[in-house]
């Protein structure tokens, strides 16, 4: 994988949705978690489409949006505009949902913000058909290589089985064998993947540093934010396992209640995604709660001051690949399964109604073994196509069942 030249601006998968969002909607608000790379995408939009460009980081840019809302955007003009950072001035979509009322050509405002709870509720409440949001997420592998192009995971829903067997090997060639603790480590924060490999960590460390001292009391009332920069490098301990709100609250000394509104707290800044639990049967006893996963693998390595990525941090990194695919996709969704009895799927995909669940190992050599709990979800789904056992072992081979085992990065 091409990542030699990391002072350049990578290309985002999330671009071409952009564009055709701002052919429908007079506001689009680009969402995510601070120096994912919000900025540069929609700077480099703005400047295609000729738009006029402010940042709400700058001070006095800043005390004239929140003094003079209407007279901000009247400065604005009429041919567009990029805001960015516009959680820093809430009311702000108040004057932008004024304007839009006056005027409903599309593609009026760009909008980006990293703290949904001020953001995303008021794009929802002020703005409810007038506006849509999209959520950025931290780098993807395609993305590292150059790759505008998601190549994503629907083709394992191809009833051929053939068609299957042939994109992993493609892809496989085209990838080339990777080592995914250096995947890991390296993670998709555009500045942590530009600095030296050996700075990566320390900065991702600082970055849960001023998140939990600064950017989330701008949300919570904290009393202590120690306390609560313990709980999120806690949280990044746990990536990639069934929440458990009962055992982090004990191990903070806090109610569940505090842990479940930071938690809230945490999905609203896009720092962690709570993977929900498959069911279709009332009668099936699941384990309903979700799995809770950091948004980035090497966040969740620096954030739990860790330094030896484990099978939970490949986990993640599938994960991370997975969402930007669901995310793309409005009949797709994710799961993860696990009966009461033991039995458990790392990820249920979906997409039109049918499924494929997908079994993550580190090992370098799998077996008919490690696919035994994705033959049980098959037997309980008639609309599960076929099952996926990714892993390091390099060879891509239909199993027992019509479960195919493939390297993992065959697919991302």
């Amino acid at each position: 994988m091409n990542m030699k030249d990391a002072t350049r601006h990578y290309p985002r998968s999330l671009r071409p949705s952009l564009l055709g969002d701002l052919a429908l909607y007079p506001v689009v608000a680009v969402m995510g978690a601070r120096q994912v790379g919000k900025s540069t995408l929609c700077q480099g939009l703005a400047a295609e489409r000729g738009f006029a460009h402010r940042t709400l980081d700058d001070r006095d840019v800043r005390e004239q949006a929140l003094g003079d809302p209407e007279g901000f955007l009247a400065d604005l003009g009429d041919r567009g505009a990029f805001i960015d950072e516009v959680q820093r001035a809430p009311d702000l979509l108040l004057a932008v949902k004024s304007v839009v009322d006056k005027d409903q050509r599309k593609g009026r405002y760009l909008l980006s913000g990293s703290n949904q709870p001020r953001v995303g509720r008021a794009v929802s409440d002020s703005l409810l058909g007038r506006a849509t949001y999209r959520t950025l997420r931290p780098l993807t592998l395609s993305e590292l290589r150059f790759d505008e192009d998601h190549p994503g995971w629907s083709f394992l829903f191809d009833d051929d089985e053939g068609v299957v067997l042939a994109e992993l090997e493609r892809r496989a060639t085209s990838n080339g064998e990777l080592d995914w603790r250096q995947i890991v480590q390296t993670g998709g924060f555009p500045r942590a993947v530009a600095a030296p490999p050996d700075q990566r960590l320390r900065l991702l460390d600082d970055y849960v540093e001023v998140f939990s001292n600064r950017d989330v009391r701008d949300v919570l009332a904290v009393e202590s934010s120690a306390r609560l920069e313990a709980f999120v490098r806690l949280t990044a301990a746990r990536t990639g396992q069934v929440l458990n709100a009962s055992s982090i609250a004990g191990d903070l000394g806090v109610s569940v209640s505090t842990v479940r509104r930071w938690l809230e707290a945490l999905q609203r800044s896009y720092l962690v995604e709570l993977v929900p639990a498959y069911s279709r049967n009332a009668s099936e006893r699941v384990i309903k709660a979700p799995k809770l996963y950091t948004v980035d693998p090497a966040l969740a390595l620096a954030a739990a001051r860790e330094t030896t990525p484990t099978g939970f941090h490949l986990e993640t990194l599938v994960a991370g690949d997975l969402l930007v695919w669901r995310d793309a996709g409005a009949t797709r969704d994710l799961h993860h399964w696990r009966l009461s009895s033991g039995q458990e799927v790392d990820f249920v995909l979906e997409e039109d109604a049918n499924l494929v669940p997908v079994e993550v190992k580190s090992a370098q050599s799998v077996g008919s073994s490690d696919a035994r709990h994705l033959r049980t979800f098959q037997e309980r789904h008639p609309n599960a196509l076929r099952g996926v056992l990714l892993s390091c072992d390099r060879e891509i081979r239909v199993m027992t069942g019509g479960i195919i085992a493939c390297p993992w990065w065959s697919i991302l």
